[in-house]
């Protein structure tokens, strides 16, 4: 924790990061300080200890597979695996970069609930992204950016690397409730907070969302939990 307060930033480092990942490919980048993430849920309760920084890096979900919503449900749940995976690779490239340096990196996964961690994973990617810099926490609770709107996947990388940092951004939406209004199963409930919300209850049913997912999840052609409506519906992103 106190390596974490007197770090020297390495520009060069932090450039060089920033210069590999966009030659992987990816469509977001961020680097957040963990400092303002202390008091996040994660699982271990520990996970951050070792940690100064958090960096977010995103794959974007082309257009017309979410525009074509719901019948391109199928095709939505190919492509989730695809890029989750192509994350994870990325994430495992980069890990390695910093390994190089002599730097600890612990690559977090795109997608991986744990079942006995109430529908959550080992940290929250979006709050990671939010807190570089990336975009906000919209009322969907979808990390909400201003070139891609929430149509993003994110892994994340912690690292002990001296990195020059984003900053935090507010909520956007204004009194935006497109996804509110089209959620089908009434999910997302009309809660106003400014960074992000203390409690998600406050701002997601989390039982019904769940149990719809699950519900596709069964459908053999489909077989992962996505639905994807609150991604097309948001105003942020639309071409």
């Amino acid at each position: 924790m106190e390596k974490c307060k007197s770090l020297d930033i390495d520009s060069d480092l932090t450039c060089e990061l920033i210069e590999k990942s966009y030659n992987y490919g990816i469509d977001t980048f961020g680097i957040a300080n963990l400092e303002y993430l202390r008091e996040y849920e994660t699982y271990p309760i520990d996970l951050l200890d070792n940690y100064c920084r958090g960096v977010s890096i995103g794959l974007k979900i082309p257009n017309e597979v979410l525009n074509r919503l719901p019948e391109s449900r199928a095709i939505y749940a190919k492509h989730y695996v695809m890029i989750n995976d192509r994350l994870d690779f990325i994430a495992y490239e980069l890990s390695k970069f910093l390994e190089s340096k002599k730097y600890k990196a612990f690559p977090i996964p795109a997608s991986k609930v744990l079942k006995d961690f109430k529908w959550r994973s080992f940290i929250s990617h979006r709050a990671i992204a939010r807190t570089a810099g990336v975009g906000w926490i919209g009322k969907s609770l979808n990390l909400i950016t201003k070139e891609y709107g929430p149509r993003i996947r994110f892994a994340s990388i912690l690292t002990d690397a001296p990195l020059e940092t984003g900053k935090p951004l507010e909520n956007k939406c204004g009194d935006c409730q497109k996804c509110i209004d089209s959620c089908i199963v009434g999910a997302i409930k009309d809660y106003e907070f400014k960074d992000y919300p203390k409690d998600r209850n406050y701002s997601i049913d989390m039982e019904k969302c769940v149990s719809k997912l699950q519900e596709f999840s069964k459908d053999p052609d489909i077989g992962v939990m996505v639905c994807g409506i609150c991604l097309k519906v948001c105003p942020w992103g639309k071409n």
